[in-house]
C-alpha cells in the first residue's frame, strides 16, 4: 500500500454509497478496487453481526489510541 493514490493498488470506500444490509441481514460496505488512480472494479465487504462488532471495537480502540497502529504494506 502506498500513500500516493495514483500509484499501485488500493481498496477504498465507494464515494456516495452508504453502508447497507443484505437480504440475509448482514452488513454490506461498498468498496472499490483502484489501480494506479483508476477504479477497476466495485466490491462489497459483507460482515455478519459479530464480525461488524469486532471491527467496530478494533476501530474504536485504534481511534482512542489504545491499540498500536502498525503500518501496513511497507513505507508510506
Amino acid at each position: 500500500m502506498t500513500a500516493n493514490t495514483r500509484t499501485g493498488y488500493r481498496i477504498e470506500r465507494t464515494p456516495g454509497q452508504t453502508l447497507g444490509r443484505t437480504h440475509a441481514g448482514r452488513f454490506n460496505l461498498p468498496l472499490q478496487l483502484i489501480e494506479d488512480g483508476q477504479q477497476r472494479v466495485a466490491l462489497d465487504l459483507v460482515l455478519t453481526g459479530p464480525e461488524a462488532e469486532q471491527l467496530h471495537g478494533e476501530l474504536g480502540r485504534m481511534l482512542a489510541g489504545d491499540a498500536p497502529a502498525e503500518p501496513v504494506g511497507g513505507a508510506v
